[in-house]
Formats: structure tokens, sequence, C-alpha cells
């Protein structure tokens, strides 16, 4: 099966940092962030959102460095593409919408109005979603090998620890990954438990 909606979101990720990192307006970077912003003597200032609701999800698209936008697409391409075949586009692009304003709203509540961007939040939550769903109802399709799960989960303790900025790291948005972590488990339970529940009244 075609995975169209993991390629979609990937082409969008690097379409807006192409276009943010080739020098755009920043008034373009500023319309797709949480929180609105504007440039005032150098600094930022953010600005009401208003009813701008697009902005619960749009900062899914917004990445910072080379490295940033290439883990995250690798890491959605293989978990995206995972879910995506399993249950078709329109429940995993229900899932990356339920999961990117869990995350970002999540971010925005440790942290109030700021900067932050990024797929992380949607590729933990894509992450805690298979690792539960295996839990619940282990029928294999979305097994992870043990060893992956462990080194996501040991790369977020080790950022919301370490002092990731005083080691060349930079500012890592770990409420985000937290709650995109916690979103995707959340949501795995109920379809792990109806899925169960068919495959048993099918073998009846």
């Amino acid at each position: 099966m075609s995975v169209p909606a993991t390629l979609v979101l990937i082409t969008a990720s690097l379409l807006c940092f192409l276009v943010i990192y080739l020098g755009a307006p920043i008034g373009w970077l500023a319309s797709l962030t949480f929180t609105p912003f504007t440039l005032r003597g150098g600094e930022l200032v953010f600005l009401p959102g208003g009813q701008q609701y697009w902005r619960y999800v749009t900062p899914i698209f917004l990445h910072f460095g080379w490295l940033h936008i290439t883990f995250n697409s690798l890491w959605l391409w293989e978990l995206g593409a995972l879910i995506e075949r399993r249950f078709g586009s329109v429940v995993f692009l229900v899932l990356v919408l339920l999961s990117a304003i869990g995350s970002n709203q999540a971010q925005f509540w440790h942290t109030g109005p700021s900067l932050f961007g990024g797929m992380s939040g949607v590729v933990y939550a894509l992450l805690g979603f298979c690792w539960v769903y295996n839990a619940v109802y282990p029928d294999r399709s979305l097994a992870l090998p043990r060893p992956v799960i462990v080194m996501m989960l040991v790369w977020l303790v080790f950022c919301m620890v370490a002092p990731t900025e005083m080691l060349g790291i930079g500012s890592i948005a770990n409420a985000a990954h937290l709650g995109g972590l916690l979103a995707g488990c959340v949501l795995a339970v109920p379809l792990a438990l109806l899925m169960r529940a068919t495959a048993r009244a099918r073998n009846r």
C-alpha cells in the first residue's frame, strides 16, 4: 500500500524549511507559529493569537536546522508509513492532527508564548501509538524493535535533564515531545481494543 499522507507531510515540512532557510520574510514564519509575533528592535514581540486555529497544528512544519528536519523526516517516514499502511491515510492523518494539537499545546502550557516548532512531538506520538497498540493488541503489525523504543525514550529523558543548549544541541521542545508521546499512547488504546474485539468476534 502506498503512503501518500506520510509523503505529503514530509514534503510540506521540507518545503517550509527550505523557504524559511532561504530567507523568506519573517512574516511567513510568524504565520505558522503557535503564537503570532513581530520583530521590534531586533527582538521578538508576541501578539494575541485570536481565532487563528491553524496555529494549533502548523508549528509541526517548522524546523530550525538540517539535523532537525532530517531526524524528523526519517522517523516520520519509518513510523508514519508503518501506521498508514496498517490503518490507511484517514486514520493516520487524524492521529497526526490530534497529536500535533496535543504536543503543541503542551509546549505552550510549559513555556508560554515562545518560538518552537518541529515534527518531533508527532514522531513521539507515533512511537507511543505503536508501542501501546502492540501492547494492548499484539498482532505484530505495528511491532517496533525494543532497542528503538528504548533509544527514543532515553533520548527524551536525556533532553529533559541535560543542559542541551550548553552542549551545543540547542533548545529542545521537551514538553512537546512528552505531550506527543502521551497523546499517542492514549489514542492507541481505543483503536487497539476495537481491533482486538473485532478479531475475537471474527474467530468465534
